[in-house]
């Protein structure tokens, strides 16, 4: 319970009243001179569960709200650019205002390796590249189905309302923010 509770930077007094049982139980419990009861164990753990669930569980909590994107009748030299300038692997393409897919360096890469006019590939545009289309959420959606896309092999979830980008998860995202916002408690 301890390194449950310390895992989660939460005090004991703070994990007692969520418990509804006393801090000294809990201290006592800790330093294993008590064995609770399986009733209390299960109070605290429900107590445990919950307070993570809370923490992590909307996707736009850990979400990318100032996303890079482009549309969809920018040229590919633009988004190479913005992928070298923000240091990012993969943009969300939008049309008017709306996602429709995403442009990766991977797949532009091998388009580039088999294009013989440099500077033609280059003035293409980017609905052109298009090479995925990332699973769209919604805001309040839980941080477990971006994850279930992620494991699935997307590299990006686009969080989405009424149809309109409000951030992106990536897999470093989920790694990230999901533990700043745990210890930050």
């Amino acid at each position: 319970i301890r390194k449950e509770r310390k895992r989660r930077g939460l005090t004991q007094s703070f994990l007692a009243r969520k418990a509804k049982v006393s801090q000294a139980l809990i201290a006592r419990i800790e330093k294993q001179q008590v064995d609770p009861r399986l009733s209390t164990l299960k109070k605290i753990v429900d107590a445990l569960v919950e307070e993570e669930q809370q923490k992590v569980s909307r996707a736009i909590d850990i979400a990318i709200r100032d996303v890079i994107i482009v549309n969809h009748d920018d040229t590919i030299e633009k988004a190479v650019k913005l992928m070298r300038k923000y240091g990012i692997s993969q943009l969300p393409v939008l049309r008017n205002g709306t996602p429709i897919g995403a442009v990766e360096e991977l797949e532009l890469l091998k388009a580039f390796s088999l294009e013989k006019d440099i500077k033609k590939f280059y003035q293409k545009k980017v609905i052109d590249a298009i090479s995925s289309v990332y699973p769209m959420i919604e805001p309040d959606a839980s941080v477990a189905d971006a994850i279930d896309y992620l494991l699935k092999g997307h590299n990006a979830v686009l969080v989405t309302k009424n149809g309109h980008l409000e951030g992106i998860i990536t897999k470093i995202d989920v790694l990230m923010k999901s533990k700043h916002i745990i210890a930050s408690v």
